[in-house]
């Protein structure tokens, strides 16, 4: 947090892929490390035993937000931290999630309506798609799976990385409104 307060114009938004369920014991983790962190929340209902129960889950399923100053030093300490998987890219480079998006998210999270978006009803299972909006906006990704509902939602496959030599990640869970058909 030093860092990035004294460096402000550096410092850049990254995403952390984390174990599934973990999300909120890293953010808190790395919240008592002083790291200015954001994890993407949308609230629930659910009934149990004729009782309307409310909860709060990650909009992003297995990602977090961190906002960092670059160095060795930073990505190694975030890819040490109990439940990281890995951050968003490749060796050469990590995905910068721009502040834009975080602050659309941030909105979400306080309780926005997000707004109306077009969705493409041609993408399916295989299409070939540019993810167009979100934090992983520029990524180009595989369709693996569509689920039609209030909010149509396509779990993904991202190439990381020039070539596909990357690393792939898998979101379950992104709204398919961000994607793009090519």
């Amino acid at each position: 947090m030093k860092v990035t307060e004294m460096n402000p114009e550096k410092a850049r938004w990254h995403c952390l892929h984390v174990l599934r369920g973990k999300e909120f014991d890293v953010e808190n983790a790395l919240a008592a490390a002083n790291v200015e962190v954001f994890v993407p929340r949308e609230k629930i209902f659910s009934i149990r035993r004729g009782k309307k129960i409310e909860a709060e889950i990650p909009r992003l399923s297995s990602y977090l937000l961190v906002r960092v100053v670059g160095s060795a030093e930073a990505f190694l300490a975030l890819r040490h931290q109990k439940h990281v998987v890995d951050i968003v890219g490749c060796d050469a480079y990590y995905h910068v999630v721009s502040d834009n998006d975080v602050a659309v998210f941030r909105a979400l999270s306080d309780g926005f309506q997000a707004p109306r978006m077009a969705t493409d009803k041609t993408i399916g299972q295989g299409t070939l798609a540019d993810i167009v909006f979100g934090p992983f906006a520029g990524f180009r990704c595989v369709v693996t799976a569509v689920k039609w509902s209030r909010e149509a939602r396509a779990s993904v496959r991202i190439e990381v990385g020039q070539e596909g030599h990357g690393k792939p990640f898998d979101i379950e869970s992104m709204p398919l409104a961000f994607l793009k058909r090519l």
